[in-house]
């Protein structure tokens, strides 16, 4: 007997999940916001914002508090686990499915109304197709095989603990935020552990940012406009330095010697940057430098620091 209960407490153990180590969760979490924000512009003429607020952890005991401002539930059933999860939805969600699905704008909202038989419907209806927009998103790395059961709208405490096995209390919440003008309302998909034990190798994971697509017009024309710019380039016939005091004497007709010859690799720059030693020559009547080797930053860098 004791040996049987610790499997059992091994197997419970394993099954346990920790969505702070699995990043990728929030990520879902946000792609299954914008989907169910595309679905209801199907059957919604006002559009409903939708935001995945965080990703937790809960284990749901009988008369448990986070059921408390509760006014809706589904109940999610999957083929791929035994257990239940469930969306949990305020009172406010009926006024904002209500108010996206007949054209209101949300102004002036006072806050949840005694829900009608229409507002169940519609609630009912703007849930199952939240729901339903889950598989698509989890699909390649936790299929969930969702499908919308039982719709509560009350005694949902008492109905959600007859459904839950002793056993399979244990959710990931994804907590989300509507909102239509001045209307908002708070959803949570309680999700059963036991979906994401498989794959938490891939939850652990968060996929690299793919390269944004490269406009190869705009490159092409960036480049061009590059080749056009105007800029200063200047051969130097040779550098020496003289004190201040012999440039304080300079005269007209005054000769500096260098040390530079006809023979001498002479520096050309572009803005200031040595880039090509070359040759000065003649061809005609105009002065002429044939490159004849670059510049390596390094190497001058260097040389610059044991000149001095």
């Amino acid at each position: 007997m004791t040996a049987e209960r610790t499997i059992e407490a091994q197997i419970r153990s394993a099954s346990r999940i920790e969505p702070d180590k699995l990043p990728r969760l929030k990520l879902l979490g946000d792609a299954w916001a914008d989907a169910a924000a595309e679905a209801f512009g199907e059957f919604c003429t006002s559009p409903v914002e939708i935001e995945c607020l965080g990703v937790s952890s809960l284990v749901l005991s009988k008369g448990a508090p986070e059921i408390g401002e509760v006014a809706f539930a589904t109940v999610l059933r999957s083929p791929k686990w035994t257990e239940i999860g469930a969306l949990l939805a305020d009172p406010a969600a009926s006024d904002i499915f209500a108010e996206a699905i007949f054209g209101g704008v949300g102004k002036g909202w006072r806050g949840p109304r005694p829900a009608t038989a229409l507002d169940r419907r519609l609630t009912e209806k703007g849930l199952s197709s939240f729901a339903e927009t889950a598989n698509a998103v989890f699909a390649e790395i936790a299929p969930l095989d969702i499908r919308p059961d039982v719709f509560l709208s009350s005694t949902i405490a008492e109905e959600l603990d007859d459904l839950l096995a002793k056993d399979a209390r244990g959710f990931v919440v994804m907590t989300f935020g509507l909102k239509l003008g001045d209307m908002a309302s708070t959803l949570r998909a309680a999700i059963p552990e036991k979906a994401f034990a498989m794959h938490r190798r891939k939850l652990a994971v968060v996929p690299e940012r793919a390269a944004p697509a490269v406009d190869e017009t705009w490159a092409k024309n960036i480049q061009e406009g590059l080749q056009l710019a105007d800029l200063q380039v200047r051969a130097l016939l040779d550098e020496r330095q003289i004190t201040l005091g012999e440039v304080a004497s300079f005269a007209v007709g005054q000769t500096i010697v260098l040390d530079a010859t006809m023979e001498s690799l002479i520096v050309v720059e572009c803005e200031e940057q040595r880039l090509f030693r070359g040759r000065i020559g003649m061809t005609r009547d105009a002065y002429m430098v044939r490159i004849e080797e670059k510049i390596d930053p390094t190497e001058e860098f260097i040389d610059d620091i044991l000149a001095d």
